[in-house]
C-alpha cells in the first residue's frame, strides 16, 4: 500500500510483484481491490500498480462544486506514472476505468507501451455509431441510477444496477456486508455516470490510438457493453478482439484467471 500526492490529494495505490510496469486502472463503483486476483496471478511476470480513482477506495474526495471528469482522473494516472515509473508503461482499465486510459492514450500517448481495454464504459460512441437504440438502454440505466441515488433512495437505485449488469436477484443474494459497501459509494457512483455520459471521445479519436491493444468482452455482458468493444476494434487501427467466455462485465473478479492469461499474452507479445 502507498500513497501519492495530486493537486492536494491523497491517491492511494496497491503495488505488487516485479518486471516490466503495468498500471491497473479499476472499475466506477469499485476500487483497487478489484485487480488483487488478477494481480496475485499476474505479480510474478509483471510490476503492478492498481490505484484508487478520485473519490474510491482511499483516494480522498474530489473537492470541486462538478464531479472530476475521465480526463481529470487521467491526469491523476499520469502524474502517478511520472512519479514512479521510467519511461513508457503497460496500462489494463476495465469499464469507467477504461474510459480514463482511453482518454489518457489520446492526451499521453508517449505513456503507453500495450494496452488493455476491458468493456470499457465509452457508451456515446454508441450514438455516433449509429445505435442510438442501444445507448437509450444505457442512458435510461445512468438515469435511473442518478434520480435514485440524487433522491435517496440508495437501495433502489443499487438493486436495479446490480440486477441488470448479474440478472434478477443479484443484489438480494449478496451479503449485509458487500450491500453496505455498495450503498456507501453511490454518490462516487452518481459522479460515475454522469461523466460516462459526458465522455467527449469521437469515432474519429479512436482511429488515432494506434497503441498495440486487446479489448476483452464477457460473453455474457450486456449488449451496450458488448456493442462498445465491437466498435472500438472496428475503429482502433491496431487491435485485437477476445472474448472471456462465460464472463459477463465484472471478468477481472470472477473470471480472474482468464482475464489474467489474456493479458499476459498481450503484454508479453
Amino acid at each position: 500500500m502507498a500513497e501519492h500526492r495530486f493537486n492536494g490529494l491523497a491517491v492511494h495505490y496497491e503495488r505488487y510483484g516485479a518486471g516490466e510496469d503495468v498500471v491497473l486502472l479499476h472499475a466506477g463503483g469499485s476500487s483497487s481491490a478489484q485487480w488483487r486476483k488478477v494481480a496475485g496471478i499476474l505479480e510474478d511476470d509483471f510490476h503492478l500498480f492498481a490505484p484508487d480513482f478520485i473519490g474510491f477506495g482511499q483516494t480522498d474526495n474530489w473537492p470541486g462544486p462538478t464531479e472530476p471528469s475521465h480526463d481529470d482522473q487521467a491526469e491523476l494516472v499520469a502524474s502517478l506514472i511520472e512519479q514512479e515509473c521510467d519511461g513508457p508503461v503497460h496500462f489494463v482499465g476495465h469499464s469507467f476505468g477504461g474510459a480514463v486510459v482511453f482518454r489518457l492514450a489520446l492526451a499521453r500517448p508517449e505513456l503507453f507501451r500495450r494496452l488493455v481495454l476491458i468493456e470499457p464504459v465509452l457508451t456515446p460512441l454508441l450514438n455516433l455509431a449509429g445505435r442510438e437504440d442501444i445507448f437509450a438502454e444505457y442512458r435510461a440505466l445512468a438515469h435511473d441510477f442518478i434520480d435514485n441515488g440524487r433522491a435517496g433512495r440508495d437501495e433502489v437505485a443499487w438493486r436495479n444496477f446490480i440486477d441488470y449488469r448479474n440478472g434478477a436477484g443479484t443484489w438480494e443474494g449478496l451479503s449485509e456486508k458487500a450491500r453496505g459497501r455498495f450503498l456507501s459509494g453511490t454518490k462516487q457512483v452518481v459522479d460515475t455516470f454522469l461523466s460516462n455520459l459526458a465522455n467527449p471521445t469521437t469515432l474519429e479519436e479512436c482511429r488515432t490510438v494506434v497503441v498495440s491493444t486487446l479489448i476483452l468482452c464477457g460473453e455474457k455482458t450486456t449488449e451496450p457493453d458488448r456493442v462498445v468493444t465491437e466498435i472500438l476494434h472496428r475503429e482502433m487501427p491496431h487491435n485485437q478482439h477476445q472474448v472471456i467466455a462465460d464472463a459477463e462485465h465484472m471478468s477481472p473478479l470472477t473470471h480472474p484467471e482468464s482475464v489474467a492469461a489474456a493479458i499476459r499474452m498481450h503484454l508479453s507479445g
